[in-house]
């Protein structure tokens, strides 16, 4: 082959990648002003809808139904997908955010259904996300059917119990325990911390049977959520003893967040205090920070003594609790003069000398 056969063939190459190029770049721009005319054409009909005086903000204020607010086009629609999102987000009135939850519903619950069904991941999320948002309730049985689909994935199965939860759907809890294998403690905290009511109380009569992974998840639960009743309180009074020590620390810190111990329970941590068992200084730790909560004269002793801990923490915890009784202060200045402990000694000093500082800036 002769090297003008060659520069011929290198000729056509190039003008061929060149025309792929542009061919490429023509379709792209065309695209792009496709998607930017829809969004316009979306702007503008959402622009329409967020007057006051639109049928659909007409309905979601006062529940009076117009036959204007039917969808004529997919334009239409999105822009009161869009529309319904954005008011759902700023409302606070039940009777609106109920409004809005029954006409996205009434507008939107077929289609989302059929977009579970959908081959593209995108599409089934989207749905997902918006089924969450409108909490539609009416698609619990196709949200089930999605959930044991082969082409289901990890972040839709997640999702989807998520809603689960947010629904106080029973099922939930025969997916707790394969979610506590499956996800980490983070996304196991996010589905037990919308279980409320009735199926609270089954977690609670069902706690010994679950896994240790769920039990510490429920607990946290527990404390965060703020759940002080008396079933709660006989829960953690009880797993403050068991043998698992992250049970037990986990336990003493919602028993510190509760605020009270029943007095069988105080006198039993009175008995284990004055016992000197060996405990890790996580433990003691949440010891200080139970009796700290509950404030009762009798473990004044143990928290003077506590002052002169090996650990930091519970040195600082222990002389920050003591300030809170009404004696506290004078033994925190007779710590910092006589004390044997050198760090005992600074401990109180530093905590005298921050709550001087800060009556004085106050």
């Amino acid at each position: 082959m002769s090297i003008e056969e060659i520069l011929i063939i290198i000729w056509w190459a190039t003008v061929g990648v060149i025309t792929l190029i542009v061919v490429l770049l023509l379709y792209l721009m065309f695209r792009k002003y496709q998607r930017n005319r829809r969004l316009q054409a979306i702007a503008k009909v959402t622009e329409q809808l967020a007057k006051a005086d639109s049928p659909l903000n007409q309905y979601i204020s006062t529940g009076e139904r117009s036959r204007k607010m039917l969808a004529k086009s997919k334009i239409e629609q999105k822009a009161i997908e869009e529309m319904l999102i954005h008011r759902l987000s700023l409302s606070r009135a039940k009777s609106e955010q109920e409004r809005i939850m029954e006409l996205s519903e009434y507008y939107f619950a077929d289609m989302y259904a059929a977009e579970l069904r959908s081959s593209r991941w995108s599409d089934r999320i989207n749905a997902l996300l918006y089924i969450e948002q409108f909490q539609m309730t009416r698609l619990k049985p196709d949200l089930l059917v999605a959930l044991k689909r082969k082409n289901c994935t990890g972040d839709e199965q997640f999702l989807i119990l998520r809603i689960l939860a947010t629904f106080q759907a029973s099922e939930i809890m025969d997916e707790l325990e394969p979610a506590a294998i499956q996800y980490s403690e983070i996304q196991l905290l996010q589905l037990v911390l919308l279980i409320r009511g009735e199926l609270l109380d089954r977690l609670l009569l069902q706690f010994d049977k679950y896994s240790p992974k769920l039990r510490y998840t429920i607990i946290d639960s527990l404390r965060i959520n703020n759940i002080r009743t008396q079933d709660v309180l006989q829960l953690l009074e009880q797993l403050i003893y068991v043998n698992d020590k992250e049970m037990r620390i986990r336990a003493m810190k919602a028993l510190a967040n509760f605020g009270y111990m029943s007095p069988e329970a105080a006198d039993r941590m009175e008995q284990e205090l004055a016992e000197h068992q060996s405990v890790s200084w996580q433990e003691r730790l949440m010891r200080v920070k139970v009796i700290n909560s509950t404030r009762d004269e009798r473990f004044l002793p143990y928290l003077e003594q506590m002052v002169s801990d090996d650990a930091y923490e519970v040195r600082l915890q222990s002389a920050q609790a003591l300030l809170r009784y009404r004696q506290g202060a004078a033994i925190l200045e007779q710590i910092a003069t006589d004390h044997p402990d050198r760090f005992a000694r600074e401990m109180a000093q530093e905590i005298l000398e921050r709550r001087n500082y800060e009556r004085n800036v106050g």
